[in-house]
């Protein structure tokens, strides 16, 4: 297809992503008095993950010992790099725990609210995933209102904003990246130059056939690093979990476990029966699986997922495609009185029934889904990549998680990293105002190129198909090389242009089509590499965890393959 080209937009920073993370950095930016332009797919507070409403809560980490006087940010830091297993950045982690207060203090002066206990009138504070001790505020609606307050306070500060713009790459040169390529639903074509660009795309939670992210979620910013130099770290650390098929899409959120539900297939047999180990029944795994939502090795919860994904594998599931949670005739003297479970559990009744779920009614329709990824560019201190002029922040960018991470952390690692992004990005933008250099555009042939007749939707179809199969929750050498194997025909049949591609929704599907086989290719190559179990990594032939592992993958683009290595975050190889 053709496009029509206007001239480009200039500015000190561009920020690619309105989620927490983009939002807080194209405010610090701003506020340091750079020219900036933030750029989103869909509509300011209603795109991304940050304001989508796939929980009625999201946490929120403060170590200030608000309810547990033992806690603190040492104490945080030792629980970060503890559900880490030797795979994350010590120095971003420190970072993480000692701004952490300071950044729940600026969302309070913007005006965001935090869930009160009823009972005392005080912030209710809830132990986060794999946490030693309470320090989750609870912020009502999951990300949203954060994403509200931040927009507001962008406006006051002259923050361009382009809603529905999609980007199709970054601008490159000899000193480094210098803005990105974007299409508008008309088909226009704009370069929007920079000094330092900041991708806060999000993740890659379109990679399977269900994803708790929103679907403008699509791997772009690892993808453009990726393509562009940039190495990535830790993408073999994927959190997956169980979340409602219908009618609606919402997390099943772990305290539902602490209630022992019926946990069944088509038939009304037990999804657990001939799964668990000797010494594990399935009450240990479901009142282990309340200590955190996501996917995790590191304890009997472990084998709810794991027998949920032979019991797909046997093609045991129900009409709707996943299985029956049923809380109808749970025993609610489960939740101790007064704990942050008895508080949250009509919290989340309440909003299940707001969303057409009625717990007490009708079993849950649940299913398998991918949700975020641990992992992401490597960054230093101030979020440069290891790409000049490239910024990375939220979970676009790896290093303050390993294995596991933290329930809360991730709302907490936006508001931390974004501040930071966002000063470093207009130092290094104005410092850069006046620079002229010939500029690339790398990605805009492959993604013009398409006279063929298959409809482009295929491409995600077959990567979605090939990940939910073959790395989704239980991996092995057999599965990974078999995914490897067809991904590669996916990159063929899309070099060969056997795709239409004529209008700018067909540029920009294949786009993210393009990007999200990218990073399928990375973590599948992540996970060969890393042949032993640890975190949310599962290996069915390497089950144990092998000491000689704790360290993190990084994966760079050698050619046109992924190499995955044994490194540190010194960028020394092990």
């Amino acid at each position: 297809m053709k496009w029509v080209e206007h001239e480009p937009l200039h500015a000190d920073v561009v920020v690619v992503g309105g989620g927490g993370a983009g939002l807080r950095a194209a405010y610090e930016s701003a506020a340091r008095g750079a020219s900036t332009i933030l750029i989103l797919k869909g509509r300011l507070t209603r795109s991304g993950a940050t304001a989508f409403g796939v929980a009625e809560l999201a946490g929120f980490s403060v170590p200030d010992g608000a309810v547990d006087p033992l806690d603190s940010p040492d104490v945080h830091f030792s629980d970060i790099m503890r559900a880490g297993q030797g795979c994350n950045d010590q120095s971003l982690v420190r970072i993480l725990v000692d701004e952490a207060i300071s950044a729940s203090k600026d969302l309070e002066r913007w005006g965001v609210e935090f869930v009160t206990d009823p009972n005392t009138g005080k912030p209710l504070v809830a132990m986060g995933d794999f946490a030693s001790r309470p320090r989750n505020r609870k912020i009502y609606h999951h990300g949203k209102p954060i994403t509200e307050v931040l927009a507001r306070e962008i406006s006051t500060l002259g923050v361009r904003v382009i809603e529905h713009g999609a980007v199709l790459g970054l601008l490159r040169s000899g000193a480094g990246i210098e803005g990105v390529l974007c299409a508008g639903e008309d088909g226009v074509l704009r370069e929007i130059r920079a000094g330092a660009t900041i991708l806060a795309t999000g993740g890659a939670g379109q990679l399977f056939e269900r994803s708790l992210m929103p679907p403008d979620i699509t791997g772009d910013g690892y993808a453009w690093g990726y393509r562009n130099g940039a190495s990535l770290v830790n993408m073999e650390f994927m959190q997956a979990g169980f979340g409602t098929i219908k009618p609606s899409l919402n997390i099943v959120l772990p305290w539902f476990w602490a209630l022992l539900p019926q946990f069944t297939d088509r038939d009304g047999r037990n999804i657990l029966d001939g799964v668990m180990p000797a010494g594990v029944d399935a009450a240990t795994a479901m009142k282990t699986k309340v200590k955190h939502y996501p996917f995790s090795t590191s304890d009997a919860s472990q084998w709810l997922e794991i027998a949920a994904k032979k019991a797909i594998d046997e093609g045991r599931l129900t009409s709707s495609g996943g299985f029956q949670l049923d809380l109808r005739n749970v025993d609610e003297s489960l939740l101790p009185p007064g704990s942050d479970l008895s508080v949250m559990w009509p919290i989340s009744k309440d909003w299940m029934k707001r969303k057409r779920m009625d717990l007490e009614a009708e079993p849950l329709e649940i299913g398998l889904f991918g949700h975020s990824i641990n992992g992401g560019l490597v960054i230093s201190e101030n979020c440069e990549s290891t790409v000049p002029n490239l910024f990375a922040v939220g979970e676009t960018a790896g290093g303050p998680y390993g294995a596991d991470r933290l329930g809360g952390n991730m709302l907490l690692a936006c508001q931390v990293f974004g501040r930071r992004a966002g000063a470093r990005a207009a130092e290094l933008g104005m410092s850069r105002r006046g620079h002229t250099h010939r500029i690339e555009r790398p990605e805009l042939p492959h993604l013009t190129a398409g006279s063929g007749a298959e409809d482009v939707r295929e491409v995600k179809r077959k990567v979605r198909a090939v990940m939910s199969r073959d790395v989704l929750i239980v991996r092995s050498a057999e599965s990974l090389s078999r995914a490897a194997q067809a991904l590669e025909g996916v990159r063929e049949s899309v070099l060969s242009a056997r795709f239409r591609v004529e209008t700018p929704a067909h540029v920009v599907e294949l786009n993210e089509a393009c990007n999200l086989l990218d990073v399928g290719e990375v973590m599948v190559a992540a996970a060969s590499l890393r042949n032993e179990t640890r975190g949310s990594h599962f290996r069915s032939d390497c089950p144990h965890t092998d000491p000689a592992w704790d360290c993190p993958v990084q994966v760079s683009l050698i050619g046109q393959k992924p190499l995955a290595r044994k490194a540190s975050f010194a960028g020394a190889q092990a």
